[in-house]
């Protein structure tokens, strides 16, 4: 991985967890995810829960450009029709791309391919099953068009690394889960589990809520190597290796 490439992703994902909504991630996310993967189309569309477990039911598209609302509208209508849909329906994540599963020939030529998606030129699509504690949550689905190509191992490998941070942030946007007492807990786990001192506490609180280093060291009165030589103590007691990784216990 290159190392500006390496560094966008960090990024990404570090504001991915700052996500509260789903206009957040639309805007924090889905818009800055074409830098590392290039797509022409974006959806994510959500899982509704239904008394079968069976039943995959899709709502919600979150789209880019908003445009493109219009075709997923129209997907969802004939979702059923659709055989990758139920290869993506399992317990665990899962990423496909549809040029591996189907010749160009049966896929461009496909009612479904000819009523939702051939005025928009799409070529290739990447099907990403968000799934949390075993609970699917949605479909992120990224599009090209013949001129873009079909996507890459590459960008594969890439989707694939970011889908478990966007996992868990879907999960807590769609359960709703209450900030002030999820931080609380958090903490409390760090102090009681990880042994974080009472300043390595007040630290990853900041850090919990999206400060950079020159704001904590100014909040707290320190100097950045001091803060430096805090961090490498909270991610070695608990056992991460960067402030995303610590952003993800909060998740789970």
């Amino acid at each position: 991985m290159e190392k500006n490439t390496f560094l966008m992703i960090n990024d990404m994902i570090y504001d991915l967890y700052s996500c509260t909504s789903l206009n957040e991630i639309k805007a924090k996310f889905l818009l800055r995810l074409k830098m590392v993967i290039p797509y022409s189309y974006a959806s994510i569309l959500l899982h509704e829960t239904t008394e079968d477990p069976d039943t995959i039911r899709l709502t919600t598209p979150i789209c880019i450009p908003e445009s493109f609302t219009e075709a997923e509208n129209e997907y969802m209508k004939v979702a059923d029709e659709d055989h990758l849909l139920w290869l993506l329906h399992s317990r665990e994540p899962r990423l496909v791309r549809e040029s591996d599963l189907l010749e160009d020939q049966q896929r461009l030529n496909s009612p479904l391919y000819v009523h939702c998606y051939r005025k928009y030129n799409i070529f290739d699509s990447m099907q990403y099953a968000s799934v949390y504690q075993q609970e699917l949550l949605g479909i992120l689905t990224l599009f090209r068009t013949e001129k873009d190509g079909t996507f890459t191992n590459e960008d594969m490998f890439y989707l694939q690394a970011i889908g478990m941070h966007l996992n868990a942030v879907l999960y807590q946007i769609t359960h709703s889960q209450p900030q002030t007492n999820d931080l609380k807990q958090t903490l409390a786990y760090l102090k009681n589990t990880c042994h974080l001192t009472n300043r390595e506490l007040q630290i990853a609180e900041q850090i919990y809520q999206y400060r950079n280093n020159d704001e904590i060291a100014q909040s707290l009165g320190i100097r950045e190597n001091t803060l430096q030589k805090h961090l490498q103590n909270i991610f070695r007691k608990t056992n991460v290796t960067s402030r995303w990784e610590l952003l993800r216990l909060r998740m789970q």
